[in-house]
């Protein structure tokens, strides 16, 4: 699994995947449509678009405070 970790896996692994994920959507033709998919579930787990569960969260908060601006 590459997108996904397993049950306890650890944090040099999970970093590990991580990197090679983030390299697989670097180069995908559709990562911004997978971004905005994974935001608007929100889906929890997971690297979708380039980004890790946190990196999404922040993402999605990033995108309101910008809507609300508006």
């Amino acid at each position: 699994m590459l997108f996904f970790g397993p049950d306890g896996e650890r944090q040099p692994e999970r970093e590990i995947r991580e990197r090679k994920a983030k390299e697989i959507c670097a180069h995908c033709p559709v990562r911004t449509e997978c971004l905005d998919y994974a935001i608007s579930r929100p889906e929890k787990y997971g690297t979708w678009g380039g980004l890790n569960e946190d990196e999404r969260a922040s993402e999605r908060r990033r995108r309101m405070r910008r809507a609300n601006a508006a």
